[in-house]
């Protein structure tokens, strides 16, 4: 969070004083103002009410339907969490979080004397939340987004926790002052440091364009991206309230759309991971299985590989990737029928045919989050023969931080142990340096994992 210190001392006094003029509306009657339904408005304790500081309605846009899990960033008192509650009903999840101690302490409170018992609050930042991936299925705000320093890290959690196809909906302030020549740039506004003298308590220090908002949403991997109109809020001349909605793009689309892009646009061979000679996972494949081995080769790109093996005597090779593109241009270059392609994300791809080994060069460290990597183990671990070998190379802990414009995660042999499910484990690693056509170097780290 952007100030923390300015932004908790002054959301601890409206805790402590909600009746206090901060200049901005607050109370029952903004939440009419903002539409607000009665049915929420008398099942929820008149007390609560009087902590609404709500920027806009965050409920009109979505549907939160029975059962759903639901996250309010920045919860404040709680009375978005109580609505969210009402909403979700028994079987549903409401979770609430807030930097301010003394909000989280109120908002606890709040739902106590509300009596719903399916509300959690926790104290929390919003770009490292104590939630699993991929478990919640609406995300909403109100006016908290916009304090933060960082919003592409709190759209980048958003991301994460949110199921695929799951929505954020949002009502914030946004900058309507007159652009200038001097105007941030959307990642110095997205990432901006404040010099601690700048209004970020009222609203006003770190507040974003709609379109820079729109535009940082898309690139977080979101679809649908909307803003719904301006409110009645406002906090100074240069600000004014609005509502947002957009949905999560499943991570397996995202990637689809990504390598086939590439692909169709970028000389393969000029890529900083290409090797005009695969000769480490050559050399590793032939140590393991024969000519006769039933061979996988995962996110294999428009790689080498699969020439190489055929020149030594490999027949039965399946080569998957979620780019039909770079398929395409293996098809072409090699032309035999001695190869199976399966365009596919390996988190889908699923095969009747059990094979003795299983090569991944460069997918696994593109796997961010925890959920995703355990699907890709489980996959694994279906698709292998018993006993089977499986080569994941990664770029290990002193290499590249990013490839391909993605960001990735960096292995070593306890990391990757730490991955491992029952029934896999590492009985070769070899760290090996890659040249790439620009003449630099990528560091990576190969393992090769049994089935036991």
């Amino acid at each position: 969070m952007a100030d923390n210190k300015q932004i908790i001392e002054l959301y601890t006094d409206l805790a402590q004083n909600p009746n206090k003029d901060f200049g901005w509306d607050k109370g029952l009657s903004n939440a009419k103002a903002h539409g607000y339904k009665d049915e929420w408005i008398e099942k929820i304790p008149a007390q609560v009410w009087e902590f609404c500081a709500a920027v806009g309605n965050p409920f009109e846009s979505v549907e939160i339907k029975k059962g759903d899990t639901v996250l309010d960033l920045g919860c404040g008192a709680g009375v978005d969490i109580l609505v969210a509650s009402i909403l979700t009903g028994e079987s549903g999840k409401v979770i609430g979080v807030d930097i301010t101690p003394k909000m989280v302490e109120i908002a606890q409170k709040h739902a106590s004397l509300a009596g719903c018992k399916n509300v959690t609050v926790l104290e929390s930042s919003f770009d490292k939340i104590d939630i699993e991936d991929e478990s919640v299925d609406i995300v909403i705000s109100n006016g908290a987004i916009n304090l933060t320093s960082c919003k592409e890290s709190v759209f980048a959690e958003v991301y994460r926790v949110l199921k695929p196809n799951g929505k954020i909906s949002f009502a914030d302030m946004i900058d309507i002052s007159e652009p200038s020549s001097e105007c941030c740039s959307i990642e110095q506004n997205a990432c901006c440091e404040s010099d601690g003298q700048e209004d970020w308590g009222n609203c006003v220090a770190g507040t974003m364009r709609e379109s820079e908002l729109l535009e940082l949403m898309q690139k977080a991997g979101f679809r649908d991206v909307e803003c719904h109109g301006h409110t009645h809020y406002t906090t100074a001349e240069t600000t004014r309230g609005a509502t947002f909605t957009a949905t999560k793009i499943p991570s397996s689309e995202l990637r689809e759309a990504h390598w086939n892009n590439l692909f169709q646009n970028v000389d393969y061979t000029q890529v900083f991971w290409h090797q005009n000679s695969p000769r480490k996972s050559v050399e590793l494949i032939k140590k393991y299985v024969k000519e006769n081995a039933n061979i996988v080769d995962v996110g294999c790109g428009a790689s080498y590989l699969v020439d190489s093996l055929l020149s030594d005597g490999y027949e039965k090779i399946t080569l998957v990737d979620t780019a039909k593109s770079s398929l395409d241009i293996v098809d072409s270059r090699i032309k035999s029928d001695k190869v199976k392609y399966v365009c596919s994300d390996i988190l889908n791809f699923k095969s009747e045919q059990k094979y003795d080994l299983w090569h991944d060069r460069a997918v696994f460290h593109f796997l961010l989050s925890k959920k995703e990597r355990e699907q890709y183990f489980e996959v694994l671990k279906n698709s292998l023969n018993s006993n089977g070998i499986a080569i994941i190379s990664t770029f290990r802990v002193d290499g590249p931080i990013q490839c391909a414009g993605l960001d990735i995660v960096q292995y070593d042999v306890e990391k990757m142990n730490k991955e491992l499910p029952r029934g896999l484990e590492i009985v070769q690693s070899e760290e090996f340096t890659h040249i790439t056509p620009k003449e630099t170097q990528q560091k990576y780290i190969y393992f090769v994992i049994k089935k036991v």
